[in-house]
């Protein structure tokens, strides 16, 4: 008795394209986890040699919100843990004071620096849990 392979069916269009966006939101999500928790320890570093304009955090409290809100959703729909969105929204809370509410350069320096560190461990969180 031989067993036939089954039909190969091809993908839909409608699949393909559902699948090329998931594999570059993937990429992204890697590009992403990888490169921001870099920057974001570097920067406070980098703001005490260079002259940052008075607008930087808030441009970069601006980035940080849709990127992260992306990458952890996806991730999410992957690992379905909380604890990584938890602190990123942590970590953001931290960015925002830090660039809007925050009165003197010290200060806001540290606010900003604690959550850049604790967002880029929720990105690292993420993308572990992620590829778990």
């Amino acid at each position: 008795m031989s067993h036939a392979p089954p039909p190969v069916v091809l993908p839909s269009r409608r699949q393909r394209l559902l699948d090329g966006f998931a594999v570059a939101a993937s990429l992204l999500c890697l590009v992403h986890c990888l490169l921001l928790p870099l920057l974001l320890v570097a920067l406070p570093v980098l703001a005490t040699i260079l002259i940052v304009p008075e607008a930087f955090h808030a441009i970069a409290f601006a980035l940080a919100v849709p990127t992260s809100l992306v990458a952890l959703g996806a991730g999410y729909r992957r690992h379905r843990r909380t604890l990584p969105a938890a602190l990123a929204l942590m970590g953001l809370a931290l960015l925002g004071t830090g660039a809007f509410a925050v009165d003197g350069e010290t200060v806001e320096r540290i606010v900003t620096s604690i959550g850049g560190v604790v967002l880029a461990a929720a990105h690292l969180l993420n993308w572990r849990a992620a590829t778990q």
